[in-house]
């Protein structure tokens, strides 16, 4: 299968128009619960409508932009820290452990409640539209973007998205999309388990309302508990079409922070009950409540892909303003934020020979782009990728990986992830993976230790590693480094791994940040 320059263009352009549509038709009914009949804007929107799903995706774009195609999570972690301001939820929690020097995806893990909640799937259509038609790439980058900031089903939910968006530029059908989402999914989650029990309703001729109602009571969400049942507000006073609500019920309270799997499920009955109508869709989204401008603005981004510009209707992308206002960014010339969706889809068109040039063909015209395997094949061979994404969904979020030219390096911190005690032995498990088709030896120092501590086997080792041809496990070798803290009197310790590959000059350095205290 193959998508000339001209159609490819047009369903970028499609995708991120029907983000900013969905996401602002859903704007005014963010955090509450309830269930409405909007079929158009309720608020002016005579101004653009700020919107974080797409902010958070500038500052991706300009990570591909300056750092090309091998970023990974620490790449991301950085530009994160750089250019995004906003303090709240997952968002400031993720930051707040990078800055302390704790690495994704214990960034996005460690005492973060909302580490399952909406703000990862909401920003992959970057990584869709430069991974279009290759959604195992695509899964790839959604996990190390995800996982800066969230765990568990928050990554979930970031793969689902991305790999349903990517494969949308060469497949239309709903049903054929939910399945290949689903390939890239662990046996049983809660974003596989949302999807199910809405396919279910729907299948059984339940009409929206009901396939919500069984969708929240089987994954509670905690986002309408946010702002409580809808009352109206400001810039859109209740009215008959977004009246006044009373509680239900019949809905369970959910854990704080548990949002993402109910939040796919209303993405999904948005689109099987809007039958592929564009505004009908959009609308059903925001009409169930809880995360709107999320769910409108993402199902908005797939039937823009799906149709391309050119099949949104009219009324709909002449309704709001395609200049973007930012709201969580601080911008500088780096980041350079585009002040259009057409000058942000050039941009984003400009990078995908660039990350996907595996799968680019330059032409008089453009280039046209060749698909890969749609649905997941665990025996396939995927190139061009940092790492197997599904084997990174098994791994605990206690192991950080670092990836340079000839070698990935794995941090595994163990069970009490990076936290010390006085006179508590520490076990850290250091796994090197040959990424060459060359044996080699590496020499491992820690620097940083302090002299009280005791170190099993000192501070200095070898390591041999296999090339890859002819072998299926020396190409990689793990140790324990294993300390016992004493006289503990800072707050935080900042040990270093110096990897040296002998015979050559490389020399990598892979940060360890240990805390004295509760973490």
């Amino acid at each position: 299968m193959k998508l000339d320059y001209k159609a490819y263009c047009d369903k970028v352009k499609g995708c991120y128009l029907g983000k900013n549509i969905g996401g602002t038709l859903g704007a005014p009914f963010e955090c509450f619960r309830g269930v409405y009949d909007v079929d158009f804007f309720m608020q002016d929107v005579s101004s653009p409508v700020p919107n974080d799903d797409v902010d958070l995706q500038l500052v991706w774009l300009s990570a591909v932009e300056h750092e090309g195609k091998n970023i990974d999570s620490h790449i991301l972690a950085q530009y994160w820290e750089n250019y995004v301001s906003a303090v709240i939820s997952e968002y400031g929690t993720g930051k707040n452990n990078y800055s302390m020097g704790i690495m994704p995806p214990l960034s996005g893990y460690l005492r973060n409640e909302n580490r399952e909640s909406n703000g990862a799937w909401i920003r992959t259509e970057i990584w869709a539209c430069l991974c279009a038609g290759n959604p195992a790439l695509a899964a790839n980058y959604a996990y190390y973007d995800a996982c800066v900031d969230h765990s568990g089903e928050g990554i979930y939910a970031a793969v689902f998205t991305a790999t349903v968006q990517a494969a949308a530029f060469f497949e239309g059908d709903v049903y054929k999309l939910v399945e290949i989402g689903l390939s890239y999914l662990p046996e049983k989650c809660g974003v596989r388990n949302a999807v199910e029990v809405v396919l279910n309703s729907f299948k059984r001729g339940d009409d929206w309302k009901t396939a919500r109602k069984k969708l929240l009571i089987a994954e509670p969400s905690s986002f309408g508990e946010i702002g409580g049942e809808w009352k109206g507000i400001p810039s859109v006073p209740a009215s008959k079409k977004c009246t006044v609500q009373t509680k239900d019920n019949d809905i369970p309270k959910a854990a704080h922070g548990y949002d993402a799997p109910a939040s796919i499920g209303i993405i999904l009955i948005g689109w099987l009950y809007g039958k592929g109508d564009f505004g009908k869709s959009v609308c059903i989204a925001t009409n169930c409540g809880e995360d709107t401008d999320c769910t409108a603005g993402t199902l908005g981004a797939i039937l823009g892909i799906i149709g391309g510009a050119e099949k949104i209707p009219e009324k709909w992308k002449k309704g709001c303003s395609e200049k973007i206002a930012i709201c969580t960014l601080r911008p500088d010339l780096l980041l350079n934020v585009p002040e259009t969706v057409a000058a942000l889809c050039e941009r984003v068109v400009k990078q995908f020979p660039v990350v996907s040039s595996e799968r680019c063909t330059f032409t008089e015209n453009g280039f046209e782009i060749t698909s890969a395997p749609l649905v997941y094949d665990e025996n396939a061979f995927y190139p061009y990728q940092q790492e197997n994404f599904k084997e990174l969904l098994k791994e605990s979020p206690s192991t950080a990986r670092f990836h340079f030219p000839s070698l990935t390096v794995k941090v595994n911190y163990g069970e009490g992830l990076c936290k010390i005690e006085e006179g508590v032995e520490k076990r850290i498990k250091v796994t090197l993976c040959n990424k060459l088709y060359l044996a080699q030896y590496l020499t491992v120092r820690v620097n940083g230790v302090p002299i009280e501590w005791g170190v099993v086997n000192g501070t200095e080792r070898a390591v041999g590693l296999e090339h890859w041809h002819g072998s299926k496990v020396n190409h990689t070798n793990s140790f324990d480094l294993i300390l016992t803290p004493a006289t503990l009197k800072n707050y935080k310790y900042e040990l270093t791994l110096e990897i040296s590959v002998n015979g050559r000059g490389e020399k990598y350095f892979v940060p360890i940040t240990l805390i004295n205290g509760a973490c």
